[in-house]
């Protein structure tokens, strides 16, 4: 009885043997079964032209929208500012100037008081109208070109701006517009919501892209939200193919890059 329970378990251990080798060749074997596969695997799951070429013109599409939209705000706000503001001060001047006419010789001291009122009108409206201005195309732009300009930038704003650039960089011009008021808005952003006392800029070429860095000491937590200033930034450079990359962990610092294909 004994000699037989022992035959009788003979013929299943090599079935047994048998299985667990095949099961690991199976899995030694996996990994390069698996990279057999990849060359087909990445030819059925890519994208075919076609449908990258549709997606291409649906971003396209969207940057283009984007772009209207922001057009539009753009010419909205300069007709508010021109009417609320210088438009409505040369009114004033005028109707001012027009009453010292009529006083001149009956009240000569009321007219020129209204005269100095009228010439401080025309130095305000002047002063509004050069600011208008800088806000569509800044003239240090067409007349130093970028650096100086964002350097401009750092001299104005209320942190200790350093910048580091390459004295020779000179983008087309709806380029050096958008990097300069994106530098603006990451300065003022720094400076108002991040509490930052210090900021370093720098614009250096990598190969064929323009790129800048905007670092800052503040509390950081800055994210790029849905309707935000960051965000708006993000799509005016989507529009050249550019890139905004931020990293801003909580207590800071915060550092922004902006990449833009400049060939």
């Amino acid at each position: 009885m004994h000699g037989g329970a022992l035959g009788l378990g003979h013929p299943a251990l090599p079935a047994r043997l048998l299985g667990v080798l095949g099961l690991a060749v199976g899995v030694a074997a996996a990994p390069y079964a698996w990279r057999a596969a990849v060359p087909q695997a990445v030819r059925l799951l890519r994208p075919s032209p076609a449908m990258a070429l549709a997606d291409r013109v649906g971003e396209l599409t969207a940057q283009r929208a984007d772009t209207t939209v922001a057009q539009a705000a753009e010419i909205s706000r300069i007709e508010r500012d021109l009417h609320d503001g210088a438009q409505a001060r040369l009114v004033s001047l005028g109707l001012a100037l027009a009453t010292a006419e009529k006083l001149m010789g009956t009240d000569p001291e009321r007219a020129r008081a209204l005269m100095r009122e009228a010439r401080t009108g025309a130095a305000t409206s002047l002063t509004e109208l050069r600011e208008l201005v800088q806000g569509i195309r800044p003239p240090v732009l067409n007349d130093r070109g970028l650096v100086d300009a964002v350097r401009a930038l750092a001299l104005d704003s209320p942190l200790e701006a350093t910048v580091s650039a390459d004295l020779r960089l000179r983008p087309d011009p709806p380029i050096e517009s958008a990097v300069y008021f994106g530098v603006a808005e990451l300065l003022t952003n720094a400076a108002k919501h991040a509490h930052a006392t210090r900021a370093e800029v720098s614009a250096t070429r990598d190969g064929t892209d323009l790129v800048d860095d905007v670092a800052d000491d503040g509390r950081g937590g800055a994210a790029v939200r849905p309707g935000g200033g960051l965000d708006g930034l993000r799509r005016r450079l989507a529009v050249f193919d550019a890139t905004l990359e931020l990293t801003s962990p909580a207590g800071g610092p915060t550092r922004a890059r902006m990449v833009v294909p400049c060939a």
